[in-house]
């Protein structure tokens, strides 16, 4: 018997609900016992106190497994822009509630084992206190976790969507942009180059196996270009096919000047992302990329989280100060020819 069914994307989804159950259930008996120590009851306390410091226990335990899983989770399925940042919410305060009731069910096991703070009243009022703050942030992950699911469908299967044909060219909108390439020459005055020209790369329209007109790039030297578009928490992708290329090409978002934007690099089967401050490199995530052939790569970059996704999957998740709004586009730098079939940023 397998433990995650066939239809479960992930384990998360089948435990997410055990921290929920048994801390609000801790945190209900806890109420209970407080009243009815208040009211001079003392026999139904025997069991009553003990239960409650073992559904703390329980629920702390559950709530560290429970986020794990949510980390692994995040990596295996298929997150659409429009929920990016509710991902990242969704992230920061499972970490905060992990680590709340990890050390609270800790905290309430030593002072039920403890003689001198097991009967009192005072301390257990003054921790009753504390729970109520941490039912909070579990209510709040926990309704963000469902906006995700019940809003955005992230883990839901659905029928695969029909193809739609797009409008060929540079177009911009109040949330992003979209570029699919219908022209060799016409694109190059329409954008920001930050390093080397539009005389550093040659440039002609290909077709692809599929009948497809995509853009060849063939760069000279360095060059890196951006739509000049400030976007501020952003999603960008691009449908590339490297393989007659060898050198390195880069997704920029969050561009201040050619010195100074965060990216997402592919170079041969390395993907690497990161941060260049004033001509300064720095690294947040590593991973490795298989195969060949055409991919989409897609870089997120979300308040302190950043993300990078190799069709679809996500390969690095890395975490660094969040960016100010800046523009997107791309970095070439070596020999061959890059093969582009759309590149889109999206605003989250």
């Amino acid at each position: 018997m397998e433990l995650i069914p066939e239809w479960a994307p992930n384990l998360h989804p089948m435990i997410v609900h055990f921290p929920i159950a048994l801390l609000l259930g801790a945190i209900g008996a806890d109420v209970l016992a407080l009243v009815l120590r208040r009211g001079g009851g003392q026999r139904p306390l025997d069991w009553l106190r003990p239960a409650t410091v073992a559904l703390y226990v329980a629920g702390g335990a559950s709530a560290v497994v429970t986020y794990f899983t949510g980390t692994w989770a995040a990596d295996a399925v298929a997150v659409p822009a429009a929920a990016e940042t509710t991902l990242s919410e969704h992230a920061n305060l499972g970490w905060w509630t992990m680590w709340f009731f990890g050390i609270y069910a800790l905290m309430r096991l030593g002072t039920h084992l403890w003689p001198k703070t097991r009967g009192r009243v005072s301390v257990h009022a003054v921790l009753l206190l504390v729970a109520l703050g941490g039912g909070y942030l579990l209510i709040e992950t926990g309704e963000h976790g469902a906006e995700m699911v019940y809003r955005y469908g992230v883990g839901v299967q659905q029928p695969e969507p029909e193809q739609m044909s797009v409008e060929p060219g540079l177009t911009i909108g109040e949330n992003g942009w979209q570029w699919q390439p219908q022209s060799d020459t016409a694109w190059t005055s329409r954008m920001t180059w930050l390093e080397g020209g539009p005389a550093d790369v040659q440039a002609s329209l290909d077709t692809t196996e599929a009948g497809r007109v995509v853009l060849a790039l063939r760069p000279m030297a360095p060059v890196s270009f951006v739509i000049p578009d400030t976007l501020g928490a952003v999603q960008v992708s691009a449908e590339l096919n490297l393989d007659r290329f060898e050198g390195t090409v880069s997704l920029l978002h969050h561009v201040q000047g050619a010195q100074s934007y965060d990216v997402l690099a592919v170079e041969g089967a390395a993907l690497r992302q990161g941060r260049v401050t004033n001509g300064a490199s720095s690294t947040f995530a590593t991973s490795t990329v298989d195969g060949d052939g055409w991919r989409t790569i897609r870089a997120v970059g979300d308040g302190t989280h950043f993300r990078g996704y190799v069709n679809g999957e996500m390969m690095v998740h890395g975490h660094g100060e969040a960016a100010e709004p800046g523009s997107v586009g791309l970095r070439l730098d070596g020999t061959g020819t890059v093969r582009l079939r759309r590149l889109t940023a999206e605003s989250l």
